[in-house]
């Protein structure tokens, strides 16, 4: 397969995109510095002269850096976008995004980039966004109850980036949601995308092979997921097929 991704530096874009490449796929991705890009890769034994790697050197926030990647993967049968920002702790009693808006914005710009390439719903190739699990009230409601204050002083901002940044991809798509989407609302610009929603995220080892990876729709008591093994999912489970298509899932242990 043929693969475009936005956010594959670092975190879950980054294991996704290990995934791919171990498993023989061609992957596109975009980067701001390309040097340090091919630098992290390498170190992950991924060397910056493999047939199978394309570095495009660009910014998600400019439009044209967007088409650029896509003009230079051509035809493409799988797309991520896993972008995200980092919390800063300034002032210790108000984290903060740092880039501000970072989901939203990007994704604002995305979205008529992807859809010009890819006008067509029915034959848009599968679209994966990374978000979050504990978003909107029924999210936050299925958290344990020892992760509720943490979601809700330490990751307050990023997540209220990623709630915005779901209400474009499920009014884009089409996805009723009683949070995010509870009118159907219905652009008709995307039909084939899957939101895929970690638990809380840690630099753990993959446990995806022996079973201990759980996915749904809605998943209570939800703890933490390795990044290694939202890389795992994502790869092996969401490429194609129908289970997760126009849907959200939580994975988790």
């Amino acid at each position: 397969m043929k693969c475009a991704l936005l956010g594959a530096t670092r975190g879950c874009g980054l294991e996704t995109l290990l995934n791919l490449h171990r498993a023989g796929h061609e992957c596109y991705i975009l980067a701001r510095n390309s040097t340090a890009a091919a630098e992290t890769l390498s170190t992950q034994n991924v060397p910056a002269n493999s047939p199978l790697l394309h570095i495009i050197q660009g910014d998600a926030f400019e439009a044209d850096d967007i088409r650029k990647l896509f003009t230079a993967a051509g035809k493409v049968d799988f797309v991520m976008f896993s972008l995200g920002g980092r919390p800063s702790f300034t002032n210790p009693l108000s984290p903060k995004l740092v880039p501000p808006h970072i989901c939203t914005r990007s994704m604002q710009i995305f979205l008529p980039i992807f859809t010009e390439f890819y006008p067509t719903p029915a034959t848009q190739p599968r679209l994966v966004v990374i978000s979050s699990n504990g978003l909107g009230p029924q999210g936050h409601a299925d958290l344990p109850l020892a992760l509720k204050p943490l979601y809700g002083w330490l990751l307050k901002e990023p997540h209220e980036d990623k709630e915005e940044m779901e209400r474009e991809v499920h009014a884009a798509a089409g996805i009723r949601h009683v949070d995010f989407n509870p009118d159907g609302k219905n652009e008709g610009r995307l039909g084939n995308v899957v939101i895929v929603r970690p638990a809380l995220l840690t630099d753990g080892v993959a446990k995806g092979e022996e079973g201990a990876v759980r996915a749904g729709e809605r998943l209570e008591r939800c703890w933490t997921v390795s990044r290694k093994d939202v890389g795992w999912f994502v790869a092996g489970q969401c490429l194609t097929g129908d289970q997760w298509r126009n849907k959200g899932v939580t994975v988790g242990y």
